[in-house]
């Protein structure tokens, strides 16, 4: 173990949710939008799985901000 690893403090539970969360929301919105565009590109319709995909990256990008603020605010 380098003299940097040791220096740095180990991420908690929370942090390491909160890097997930962000994670998925980037390829959710990423695959969610590009497959809307690609497949029908004008009309949205809520039984697509792009559009699923795309509300779940939205759901996931909230949680985080909002879990990221609570963890920031609790020192």
């Amino acid at each position: 173990m380098s003299d940097a690893d040791s220096a740095r403090p180990p991420r908690s539970p929370a942090r390491k949710l909160v890097l997930a969360l962000r994670t998925a929301a980037f390829a959710l919105l990423v695959l969610g939008f590009s497959g809307w565009v690609i497949d029908e590109g004008s009309e949205v319709s809520l039984e697509s799985p792009f559009v699923l995909a795309f509300g779940a990256g939205v759901g996931c990008a909230l949680a985080s901000i909002y879990l990221g603020i609570f963890l920031s605010n609790r020192d």
